[in-house]
């Protein structure tokens, strides 16, 4: 049996990772996608599932949210791949099986079954004055237990429908027919919806200005069609009421203590618990000593800032800072400095992340930051070229983070900075490099480890893209770039030294 998704979706990045990955998880074999037009990053989310095979992406450029039209497309393409079964699903709908996995439930339904109806209820929204900055799926546990929609009706039920060349779905994804007549679908428990439908208060206003004046451009369909939008908008956007609405949607405390005693509200952690679980792909390790706290917080920021979602590993060498305990990563503390310029840190953070399941390692010390796209550049080409370990290169910074320029240094064959590496699962065999390496090593740590990289045979791959930003804190590199030396870095380390004594161990020059 093959189990085919669909999804109509514009700017839903801050859900929409969740919502692929959590149903690819329960069995869907395929995903097909239409993208209107996102300008929020979902675009680039899109991406990325296509170019791991699991996702077909269609792009709509018109706003004119013709949903029948366009989901009627991607069902019918469905059915052309091979489905026997398609959802049609939004980018806030979680399709929850009550047993098994969504594929396994729908395998034992009887075979004159052409559809089901699936029944839904909504999560209410966070505070809207509120600075949580976690994932939806942390903030919002409170379920109601039956959900009306804002014209006071009971929520309609969605449908899965068996594949059919000549399937037609009508807008809202709720009814589909085949030639003209519409399929008979049956209720059934076996699966639900668990609805994710407002998520912030920006998230809101823009879904209603969006989706309103879409269909206001929308000649074919009829004017009751998004009704729910578009007395939204007349009503309270257009009228600066928006806030106020926002707010009546989700009760005080004291209301909502009691309608959880009546069983009204349910305390529902189920999106908590898989989607908690779930990982980004790429970790970034970040050994860190005694570096001002504001220069962490700005290479957090921007691990955090990546387009490509990335699970960001502090290591305390030593000296842990507390606050950190309160930021967005994972703080592991050792309890004394290896002094050897992160090696083992990095290597622990290293293991650490690929512990929890991830597929690949990179790096960023505490004084650096990356560009918003660094990680998914790097990404891509890894998926690109099937590659083992990919690099850049880098963009030299002064110490008060201004930018000097591209480094004149970096040779895919000679040097890669340590902070522009990226380590996919079948390289991993070879970060024990970071402690085993002989005690002179460290210093040229990033060249050490690109020889093992290059010895090994994994392929690898190099992009010219400057978007690591190294913030430069040694004489030599003012030098190179021509620069005056300013107060405060600290005089070029003696790198040959370590060269000449890795030479004298027999092995091949590195220079």
């Amino acid at each position: 049996m093959m189990l085919v998704l669909t999804l109509l979706c514009r700017d839903e990045a801050d859900i929409l990772e969740s919502m692929l990955s959590f149903h690819l998880a329960q069995g869907v074999d395929r995903i097909i996608a239409t993208d209107n037009g996102s300008v929020d990053g979902s675009l680039e989310i899109l991406q990325l599932f296509e170019r791991r095979g699991q996702l077909t992406l269609l792009q709509e450029a018109e706003q004119t949210h013709d949903q029948a039209v366009w989901v009627t497309r991607m069902a019918r393409m469905a059915t052309a791949m091979g489905a026997d079964w398609v959802i049609n699903s939004d980018a806030d709908e979680f399709w929850w099986p009550q047993q098994g996995n969504l594929k396994s439930s729908l395998t034992q339904l009887s075979e004159s079954v052409e559809g089901i109806l699936v029944e839904r209820t909504n999560f209410l929204p966070p505070p809207r004055k509120s600075n949580d900055q976690r994932p939806f799926y942390q903030r919002q546990t409170l379920r109601e237990r039956v959900s009306r929609n804002s014209l006071g009706a009971a929520l309609p039920p969605k449908l899965i429908h068996r594949a059919h060349p000549g399937v037609e779905i009508t807008d809202g994804n709720h009814g589909a027919s085949v030639d003209g007549k519409p399929i008979a679908a049956v209720k059934d428990a076996s699966i639900e919806i668990l609805h994710v439908p407002i998520r912030s208060y920006t998230q809101l206003e823009l879904k209603i200005r969006q989706g309103t004046e879409a269909l206001q451009r929308n000649k074919r369909v009829d004017p009751g069609v998004g009704d729910s939008w578009r007395k939204i908008y007349a009503n309270h956007l257009s009228q600066g009421s928006l806030p106020s609405y926002y707010d009546s949607l989700r009760p005080n405390p004291a209301a909502i203590a009691a309608q959880v005693v009546r069983g009204e509200l349910i305390d529902d952690r189920r999106l908590q618990k898989a989607l908690g679980n779930s990982l980004p792909r790429v970790a970034v390790i970040t050994p860190y000593y005694k570096e001002p706290l504001a220069q962490l917080r700005q290479c957090h920021d921007s691990v955090l800032a990546q387009s490509e979602p990335c699970l960001h590993v502090l290591v305390a060498d030593g000296h842990p800072r507390r606050r950190i305990n309160h930021w967005r990563a994972e703080h592991v503390r050792l309890p004394r400095s290896h002094g050897d310029i992160g090696s083992t840190p990095r290597l622990i953070g290293s293991y650490h992340a690929i512990g929890l399941g991830v597929d690949a390692v990179a790096f960023l010390d505490a004084d650096n930051w990356y560009g918003p796209d660094h990680i998914s550049s790097l990404l891509k080409a890894m998926d690109e070229h099937r590659a083992d370990f990919i690099s850049s290169s880098r963009t030299l910074c002064r110490l008060d983070g201004s930018v000097m320029g591209p480094c004149p240094l970096t040779n895919p064959d000679r040097f890669i900075d340590t902070n522009a590496m990226l380590v996919g699962r079948n390289a991993f065999p070879l970060l024990h490099h970071w402690v085993l390496m002989p005690p002179y090593g460290h210093l040229i740590g990033d060249r050490v480890m690109l020889h093992h990289v290059r010895q090994s045979g994994l392929r690898h791959h190099h992009l010219d893209l400057p978007s690591v930003f190294y913030r430069c804190a040694k004489a030599g590199l003012y030098r190179q770039m021509g620069e005056a030396i300013p107060e405060g870095v600290q005089p070029r380390p003696d790198y040959e030294a370590s060269f000449r004594q890795w030479e004298a161990d027999g092995q091949p020059p590195l220079r």
